[in-house]
């Protein structure tokens, strides 16, 4: 069988092959299993970053609504503090001119009846006191009086 060199040749090519197919196999086997985990670590990377995705669309519709509902909340107590404000007012011009209304419809009264003109009272402000012009509507029931 090992008759000359050349048969010593031919024997240690033919394991130098085979040593070179099992190199060979061996490296396209792990170099599938790196591409395997390659594609697991980027399907990882894709549910994960659905999950962030997904997260992100639940807040910001979220946001959204709140967003929505203190929109609807601000109108709400712009509204209220409007109606307050107006409430305030009247009650402070009522309260105010309450006084003042009295006296005035006293004096148009006097004068009218009795073609008397009459003094102030004292608690008027001086602003009241003063010679001024006035325009006043007088009604006898639902019409106006010429």
């Amino acid at each position: 069988m090992l008759e000359t060199s050349k048969d010593i040749l031919y024997l240690v090519i033919s394991f130098c092959i085979l040593w070179v197919t099992v190199f060979l196999c061996w490296m396209f086997y792990y170099a599938v299993r790196i591409l395997r985990n390659a594609s697991q670590i980027v399907e990882e990377f894709r549910m994960r970053l659905q999950a962030l995705t997904d997260a992100i669309n639940y807040i910001r519709g979220k946001v959204e609504h709140m967003s929505s509902l203190m929109a609807l909340a601000s109108s709400g107590v712009t509204g209220m503090v409007k109606s307050m404000v107006v409430k305030k007012a009247k009650e402070w011009v009522n309260r105010g001119t309450d006084t003042f209304n009295s006296s005035a419809k006293e004096a148009v009264e006097n004068y009218i009846r009795e073609r008397r003109v009459i003094s102030p009272s004292g608690n008027l402000p001086q602003e009241f006191k003063k010679k001024a012009g006035v325009f006043v509507t007088i009604m006898a029931g639902v019409k106006f009086r010429f």
